[in-house]
């Protein structure tokens, strides 16, 4: 600890005595009315009058729309979503049903046919240029 503390410490609490400099304290005042004299109503432009007519009304027109739109769109996503897997599982199902029938050409030991591989013998041509 630094000395300046320790001086400090060693201080009785009788010796310390409150500051003197008190700051001035306002009474509180608890009234509803304002001391300053009031105003009188601002006379606002038309334009000013018309937008403040206006926005409070179409504040819940556009939540309202808001809302009904987001719920369109969830409805939306939630068909397409639907879609895509229906034509998953037709894909799933064609699929499936290729390799049986791949399954048991193999086990009936039918050749494939010999379109398939002459489709996937490479060419013999070279062309010079």
């Amino acid at each position: 600890m630094s000395p300046a503390l320790l001086r400090l410490r060693s201080l009785p609490l009788r010796n310390i005595r409150p500051c003197s400099g008190r700051l001035p304290v306002r009474p509180a005042r608890y009234s509803t009315q304002s001391s300053e004299p009031s105003k009188p109503p601002r006379a606002g432009t038309s334009h000013a009058q018309f937008y403040s007519d206006l926005i409070p009304g179409m504040v819940p027109v556009a939540l309202l729309g808001s809302a009904v739109y987001l719920g369109l769109r969830l409805f939306q996503s939630h068909l397409a979503h639907e879609k895509y897997l229906d034509e998953a599982q037709e894909r799933i199902g064609a699929l499936e049903a290729e390799i049986e029938g791949l399954l048991r050409q193999q086990d009936t030991g039918v050749p494939q046919s010999s379109s398939d591989t002459s489709q996937n013998a490479p060419s013999r041509r070279w062309w010079f240029w």
